[in-house]
């Protein structure tokens, strides 16, 4: 890519509103993407879950800029047994836990079509997943969807492993574990 990028760490009290337009645009544009196809999606929906998600203290948002436009984000948070529980619709994920209070979970990751196959994923998962360790949190999980290839090879590249665990509401929807 010979366009300058950079990767910005955001929090929703300085983000430009320019930024969460895009971001929020860009979310409904992958989303309604095979094999996710939720074309439901407003961006003043997600602008709303985003503002949501991100009044946990411990989340985490970047965006990857590319020319100075949204071309890609991740999201995250800590969560305890009961709050992964509800996620998930189930306690399969219990185990995880162990000794562990806390674990980070990866709500999302998207990059725009333009910015794929050049690593930008696989370096977005990687500032979240610092961003947990400099929390002390050592597991991080997420899920996505069995059909999302490019997502999954980004995981494994990213040390992740499939548990082979089902959300219970999206049953093509495996969880993903990586132990720092």
């Amino acid at each position: 890519m010979n366009s300058p990028w950079w990767v910005k760490r955001v929090y929703m009290e300085n983000i430009a509103p320019a930024e969460l337009k895009q971001w929020a645009e860009l979310y409904c544009e992958i989303w309604k993407e095979p094999p996710w196809n939720e074309d439901f999606w407003k961006p003043e929906e997600v602008i709303k879950d985003f503002q949501t998600e991100m009044s946990n203290p411990d989340s985490a948002a970047f965006l990857l800029l590319v020319d100075g436009s949204v071309k890609g984000f991740t999201h995250g948070y800590s969560v305890n047994r009961e709050e992964l529980r509800a996620i998930a619709n189930n306690d399969l994920l219990d185990t995880i836990f162990s000794e562990d209070k806390r674990i980070y979970y990866i709500d999302e990751l998207g990059v725009a079509k333009e910015c794929r196959g050049l690593g930008f994923g696989k370096l977005l998962t990687a500032r979240l997943q610092s961003e947990a360790l400099g929390m002390g949190i050592r597991k991080v999980v997420l899920r996505t969807d069995t059909q999302a290839k490019a997502a999954r090879r980004v995981y494994e590249e990213s040390d992740f492993i499939d548990l082979k665990v089902f959300d219970a509401n999206y049953p093509n929807r495996t969880y993903w574990l990586c132990k720092a």
